[in-house]
């Protein structure tokens, strides 16, 4: 019987899953603003930055998830990009906000920072 090499079986400690996990987070925000830039995939430089920041974002989420819990993972990593969404189409791009967004954002970071309460 060949021995397991323990040095590859080591398991990925918590720090190095987070910094995995805002590194993924990062490159979807990079990636957000370009998606209204590409035009449904027709402009070429844009077109290839959010495909290869979507691409390596999912790369890093999933190495994330030797450690970090899928529901809780997406739920922080999709909420983040629901709020970076909303803050840049107004920053930048100039849609406006009513009550209604303003609310369910404030309910999305609810429901993130209670999902990561540990009970």
């Amino acid at each position: 019987m060949s021995e397991i090499n323990t040095a590859t079986t080591k398991e990925m400690s918590k720090r190095t899953a987070y910094i995995y996990f805002a590194i993924c987070i990062a490159l979807e925000q990079v990636a957000i603003p370009f998606l209204s830039y590409c035009e449904g995939f027709t402009v070429l430089v844009p077109s290839i930055i959010c495909l290869v920041t979507i691409g390596l974002s999912y790369a890093f989420f999933g190495k994330c998830l030797k450690v970090i819990n899928l529901a809780v993972g997406f739920a922080v990593w999709s909420g983040v990009a629901v709020v970076w969404t909303a803050v840049f189409s107004l920053a930048i791009l100039h849609y406006p906000l009513n009550a209604a967004d303003i609310i369910g954002l404030i309910l999305v970071i609810i429901g993130i920072v209670g999902m990561n309460l540990k009970g």
